[in-house]
């Protein structure tokens, strides 16, 4: 790969799968940890000088986005500031940009899937962020990449999935809302279109703009939990098939706020990039036994 690529919080669960797989093609990453003491924009003219890059893959406070949901007003502001102070030094330095994004920037009151032509209308102070980083970025630069994903899923221990396990292996029984729906998608898969999409980077295609991605089929979150039990029983993980009850989707405790409607149409990707969703039933297996090795 001819660009040289710069990827912010690089130790995130996404950050670590894109530079394995990357590794794998022999192409290079230059990876920042998230500093001890937090991600500053006072260091970032300098770590853009350092490294040079061509392109900056930003997943700074991926988890506490993608993971946490983060509702905190300071960490928000911190997040925004970050993120907008560095989309400004990209587009003066003609530097891409690939920033990720959510299905919060949408209310998910919408039956069918999203696309990047609905309006955006954030139902929470997560998705309001995101979405005026994405107008900053449409107003300011002209290399850049928003890459919207719905359910993303890893191996951390306080993440949706370690939770969603944690329910199953107690004896009450797992109440989760059918009218939750999103793309259940494993964080491997996520890296594996980063990549895709840096690599036409590479050759110069001028692509820049929204696109969503979410791995197939869309799903309840009930009926991914269903999945996801049969998958452990089979595996000898659970020794008693849990009891998973639906309730209505306001009475969801453990969503937190997100998107009733999460699920999201990767056709636009497929036509610019080539990526193709893969199944995420194919990727339980992988996914369950990351669990075990983070454990």
């Amino acid at each position: 790969m001819r660009m040289r690529i710069l990827l912010l919080e690089g130790d995130s669960s996404l950050g670590l799968a894109l530079v394995r797989l990357a590794a794998q093609e022999g192409i290079a990453i230059e990876s920042l940890d998230r500093p001890q003491e937090g991600w500053s924009a006072d260091c970032l003219p300098s770590w853009l000088k350092e490294y040079d890059a061509d392109v900056v893959v930003n997943l700074a406070y991926f988890h506490e986005q993608f993971q946490l949901g983060m509702t905190a007003p300071s960490a928000l502001a911190a997040l925004e500031s970050f993120s907008g102070q560095l989309a400004g030094l990209c587009a003066e330095s003609n530097r891409f940009l690939l920033q990720p994004s959510s299905a919060r920037v949408f209310d998910g009151l919408k039956s069918t899937p999203y696309t990047e032509k609905d309006e955006c209308l954030p139902g929470d102070d997560l998705g309001l962020v995101q979405a005026r980083l994405e107008k900053l970025l449409a107003l300011h630069s002209a290399r850049y990449i928003v890459l919207r994903f719905s359910w993303l899923l890893d191996a951390t221990s306080d993440g949706q999935l370690a939770k969603l396990l944690d329910q199953m292996h107690e004896e009450q029984p797992v109440l989760l809302a059918e009218e939750w729906r999103g793309n259940p998608t494993p964080v491997e898969d996520a890296a594996r279109v980063l990549l895709a999409v840096l690599k036409q980077l590479d050759c110069e295609a001028s692509l820049s703009g929204v696109y969503h991605y979410g791995s197939t089929e869309p799903s309840s979150w009930i009926s991914f939990a269903k999945s996801l039990a049969q998958e452990l029983m089979a595996s000898s993980k659970l020794d008693i098939d849990p009891v998973i009850r639906a309730i209505p989707f306001e009475k969801q405790t453990e969503a937190g706020w997100e998107p009733q409607n999460a699920v999201m149409a990767s056709r636009r990707l497929l036509m610019a990039f080539g990526v193709k969703p893969r199944p995420w039933r194919s990727q339980l297996a992988h996914l369950l036994a990351d669990i075990e090795r983070y454990k």
